[in-house]
């Protein structure tokens, strides 16, 4: 009876962790949570926080440290090698984003089938992500260096061309040289994410819109799409936010070259930080990069759909 009355008055007991169970539960709970934010703090919190702080001040290793105030950003706004930067930027990350979704989507889909020896191709499919950029970087630079390329020499020994490309040192396709490598470290990554939601979605509603007869485009856009769409969102985003800092395959491949063509926003860190020594001004610019991705975040994330990446806890 003092149990039906306590559920009566809308009171769950539960069986499992009783009352005197959840309270000693809670100081490992707080230990266990602690230890979580701490690790946060120290490796997220704690350098952003430096990083707000020393943007205001002037900071190099060879003069005195003084307050600047707001001045490390107005010579950044002010500077026109950060329009040139922002503009490279922009322009790669629309080159690569798109051409990374586009070609994960379709390799997802291509492997989404069974056929004979499908895992193996999962496999090996990962091998270009897992190269570190830098390595990349210099792999492709062997690629597509001017005079000895082995792009340029195979397609010389082909007979395809009479004179030596100029890959790296023009700037038109020293941008489409960056875009290729970045394309081609990122895309494995993409294809896999879009591949696990692939699998994630029943095939009973496959089934549902065979029997309805809806061709396999229909099937995409009636099945597939949507369930993908959430994934979709975070790998856009996951690819605009690698963009917004591409720094080591750029460098690698034109340090930033021929001119200002792929000097993009993280070249500008590097080269006000340890080319000007100016470690105040790089801070900020990296300040400015954070705000900037926070805003693509915050526009991104209004294009999921509700639910997505917090299910609710059923009652």
């Amino acid at each position: 009876m003092p149990e039906q009355g306590v559920q009566a008055a809308g009171v769950r007991l539960d069986p499992v962790h009783p009352p005197r169970q959840l309270e000693r539960d809670q100081p490992t709970a707080f230990i266990m949570i602690g230890g979580a934010v701490a690790i946060v703090a120290v490796f997220t919190l704690y350098p952003v926080g430096y990083a707000l702080i020393g943007s205001l001040y002037n900071l190099s290793p060879i003069l005195p440290r003084s307050f600047a105030g707001l001045m490390n950003f107005s010579h950044i706004f002010g500077s026109q090698y950060f329009g040139f930067a922002l503009k490279t930027t922009a322009v790669f990350a629309l080159l690569t984003v798109p051409a990374i979704v586009v070609l994960g989507l379709l390799v997802a889909l291509l492997l989404d089938r069974r056929f004979r020896g499908d895992g193996f191709v999962k496999v090996a499919i990962l091998l270009p992500w897992t190269i570190p950029a830098a390595t990349g970087g210099v792999m492709w630079k062997g690629v597509f260096a001017d005079s000895w390329g082995a792009l340029n020499g195979t397609l010389y020994q082909l007979g395809l061309i009479r004179e030596y490309i100029s890959w790296l040192t023009d700037p038109t396709l020293a941008v489409a040289a960056t875009t290729v490598a970045q394309v081609w470290a990122q895309f494995p990554l993409a294809a896999v994410l879009l591949l696990a939601a692939m699998q994630a979605i029943p095939d009973e509603l496959y089934e549902a819109a065979a029997i309805d007869g809806a061709s396999g485009l229909r099937r995409f856009a009636a099945v597939t799409f949507p369930h993908i769409r959430p994934m979709l969102i975070v790998v856009i985003l996951f690819e605009l936010l690698l963009a917004l800092t591409a720094f080591d395959l750029i460098f690698a491949m034109t340090g930033g070259g021929p001119g200002t063509a792929t000097t993009v926003l993280s070249y500008f860190i590097w080269s006000e930080s340890f080319k000007m020594l100016s470690f105040g001004r790089g801070m900020a610019l990296a300040v400015i990069i954070a705000g900037m991705a926070v805003i693509l975040i915050a526009g991104l994330l209004r294009f999921m759909p509700r639910g997505a990446l917090l299910e609710e806890v059923p009652r």
